[in-house]
């Protein structure tokens, strides 16, 4: 195998990680909160293994060692045995400018500028690294290149080679952008010939209505002058009614017609595109057999790998984020699986232990399962090492199931490993297969049968252009589901449900499932919407193993939909992933399964399903430049079950809250006409509006801005930058109380 082939990525990759090195180590010297810090570390750390594991691959010797010692510098980070000082911090920041400039060079096939050793040896309280035994590798150099004169043609035959042409990836990714545009613009045109369609149904009734006018007309007695003018005029409405009814007709055929072309471009647009980013899953199944290799001789195991599936192709991104997570599944098999010669053989297995790594597409998805025949995993000593790890409470441990016991694995800081070793025992590695399939909207299943091995089967989305979801009703508010994170459907008899532990419960499959309602999960409290008729519908969401029934009042769509992020404003919280547009123009919020199947177990059990009595529905008005911000504040607004109104400027909405009336204003601070300290001022000199609760919602954030809201009359001053969904709704139900 040709490595390299890989050297442009393996560049790309270190600029990226250096990158989030340097921005993670700056964060660290700004921020107090534990839990951000620890984030914060443990996405440094992934960082820089990251950059170790592909430089051992590609033989970049001295990338390793020193990405290595940084590591272990990190590691004690991770572990609190060290605090981060600026002289460590400057240190550790010059080590990642090092580290760009020696990968450069060993990508350029030149020797680096710096003496690496002399560089690690003088890390604050670092020695310099050895590979533990692992054997050398080629000297690093530059890529082969043909030839002169070479030929272009393929070495077993005839036939001339396919001309290509470099397309930078991102203009690659602006053309999947616009591809999903597309798809959206496709379902915005299906729903005008919808109401196309019911444009000319509204005529027939109408032809209809005016027949039996006719009818009723000719029954009754006029002189013969009142019937000749009646009859004319019945005979024109009766011509003006066929002739908008041809026309409706014709124009829905027309335009249904241009919609299936325009439909078939979109479809073979969109596939073109993904193509042109789609490659062979070999790209990263190359490196597997060398990392086995070297991770075999480094703890004295025999092990042999088979792949199968390399045909199989991804789009690039699915790719990149596979490969992280594919490495360490397969470091992992040797390391914890498989046992050493001598056991194997004592366990009447071969000495030779298998990890077999295989790839197919099944529908519209690829499922990767990556095996071996070690010594499998014991959920009871899972939870014991959770709980020593400080990772989980001995209670909640012995409350999990076989299922959620295997799932700990990828619990950040998780490591079975007796000691650290440059192998493993940092706790980094299967949190960053979770992360990224997260991100990329696939899921993990994991099963493994002590003294027979393991099996973690990783399912990926096909494509990245659009992703399929499920439209349900909740509180009022409708949401999206991704299918990839949906187990299945099913009805939930209310006379069926048990409480264990305090937690409603079903029977599904021959499982006890905890059954939780969606409106509870992301925070909403809206009884009345739920069905009364005995049953809801419930979508099961989670693990394989062991998902969750999650209630919504009624299921509404399955279709292909392009998610938007949310931004910055959204960042720090994880129950929805995106919002998509529907082809009536409105925003859907796309919500976070892992999140929601994460967040069951520390929920309160249901309320009764009683239907609860009627009450006014409290009325609210965010007033707001953004169109973004607007609209997202919104719908959780909406989501939260508040009726919602909206201003473009300080002026519009001092102008709807003089017409109607409201309950409450959410405002930004700067806006066009009248800003938003302007706009509260007005309020409190109003005599209608001066006791109307209002909160600022602002990216200034100094305590000189806070206390000019507060002054001019805010009840509440919340900055985006630190913005939380419940911090505002809980604001805004303690406002509100006694109001409604």
């Amino acid at each position: 195998m040709d490595l390299s082939t890989f050297y442009s990525q393996f560049r790309e990759e270190t600029v990226e990680n250096v990158r989030v090195l340097s921005e993670g180590l700056l964060a660290l010297e700004r921020s107090t909160d534990a839990a951000e810090r620890r984030a914060t570390i443990d996405r440094v750390f992934r960082a820089v293994h990251t950059i170790k594991g592909s430089a051992r691959m590609l033989g970049f010797d001295a990338v390793g060692r020193l990405a290595h010692a940084l590591e272990g510098i990190l590691g004690e980070l991770r572990q609190e045995r060290r605090t981060l000082d600026q002289p460590l911090a400057d240190a550790l920041l010059h080590g990642g400018d090092v580290l760009l400039a020696v990968a450069a060079a060993a990508v350029e096939g030149r020797p680096p500028d710096q003496d690496v050793d002399a560089i690690i040896a003088g890390l604050p309280g670092s020695v310099v690294a050895t590979d533990g035994g692992a054997p050398a590798r080629p000297a690093e150099g530059p890529p082969p290149t043909p030839r002169e004169g070479a030929s272009t043609r393929p070495a077993g035959g005839g036939a001339p080679a396919r001309q290509t042409v470099r397309v930078r990836v991102d203009r690659l990714d602006r053309m999947l952008n616009l591809a999903g545009e597309l798809v959206v613009g496709q379902q915005v045109l299906d729903t005008h010939v919808d109401e196309l369609l019911a444009l000319h149904e509204l005529v027939e009734r109408q032809s209809q209505a005016l027949a039996a006018l006719e009818a009723e007309l000719g029954r009754l007695r006029f002189s013969l002058s009142q019937r000749s003018a009646l009859d004319s005029r019945l005979a024109a409405l009766r011509e003006a009614t066929g002739a908008a009814g041809q026309f409706a007709q014709r124009q829905s055929e027309r335009f249904a017609r241009h919609v299936n072309q325009y439909g078939l471009l979109v479809r073979d647009l969109e596939q073109e595109v993904l193509a042109a980013r789609l490659l062979p899953i070999a790209t990263i199944f190359s490196g597997l057999p060398r990392a086995l290799r070297d991770l075999a001789q480094a703890t004295g195991k025999q092990v042999q790998l088979e792949l199968r599936g390399e045909t199989v192709e991804l789009d690039r991104k699915v790719l990149e984020l596979l490969n992280d997570p594919l490495l360490h599944l397969v470091r992992n098999a040797v390391d914890h699986g498989i046992e050493s010669p001598a056991e194997r053989v004592a366990a009447g297995k071969p000495a030779r232990g298998l990890v077999e790594v295989s790839a197919e597409v099944v529908g519209g998805e690829v499922r990767l399962v990556i095996s071996d025949d070690g010594r499998g995993m014991h959920p009871q000593q899972l939870r014991d090492q959770a709980v020593r790890l400080g990772l989980i409470s001995a209670e909640a441990a012995s409350r999990l199931s076989e299922g959620a016991a295997l799932e700990l694995i990828f619990r950040p800081g998780f490591s079975t490993a007796p000691a650290v070793t440059d192998v493993s025992g940092r706790g980094v590695g299967l949190d960053v297969v979770r992360s990224n399939l997260d991100e990329l909207g696939g899921h993990v299943r994991v099963e493994s049968q002590p003294g027979r091995g393991s099996r973690i089967v990783l399912t990926l989305p096909l494509t990245l252009v659009t992703t399929r979801v499920l439209l349900v009703r909740a509180a009022h508010s409708t949401f999206a589901l991704p299918v990839s994170g949906c187990q299945g459907l099913t009805w939930v008899y209310h006379a069926h449900l048990r409480t264990i532990e305090g937690q409603p419960t079903i029977a599904h499959d021959g499982r006890t499932l905890s059954a939780l309602s969606l409106a509870t999960l992301i925070g909403l409290d809206d009884p009345g919407a739920r069905t009364t008729e005995g049953r809801s519908p419930a979508v099961l969401v989670g693990g394989p193993q062991q998902p969750v029934a999650v209630l919504v009042d009624a299921l509404l769509d399955e279709r292909e939909v392009v998610v938007k992020p949310l931004g910055p404003l959204f960042a720090r919280q994880r129950r929805f992933s995106g919002a998509v547009q529907l082809g009536d123009g409105s925003l859907v919020l796309l919500l976070n399964p892992a999140a929601l199947s994460g967040a069951a177990s520390a929920q309160r059990p249901l309320p009764t399903f009683a239907p609860a009595r009627p009450v006014r529905r409290a009325r609210l008005l965010v007033a707001d430049d953004s169109f973004t911000t607007r609209e997202l504040v919104r719908s959780i607004l909406e989501s939260a079950g508040y009726e919602v109104a909206v201003a473009i400027d300080g002026l519009s909405a001092l102008e709807q809250l003089r017409a109607q009336r409201f309950d409450l204003l959410v405002s930004d601070v700067e806006m066009p006409r009248l800003d938003g300290y302007g706009l509260v001022a007005q309020l409190r000199a109003d005599d209608q509006l001066h006791a109307l609760p209002a909160i600022l919602i602002t990216s200034l954030a100094s305590e000189e801005h806070r206390r000019r809201g507060l002054e001019a009359g805010a009840q509440a001053y919340i900055v985006k930058s630190q913005f939380d969904q419940n911090s505002l709704l809980d604001v805004v139900r303690q406002l509100l109380d006694g109001r409604v």
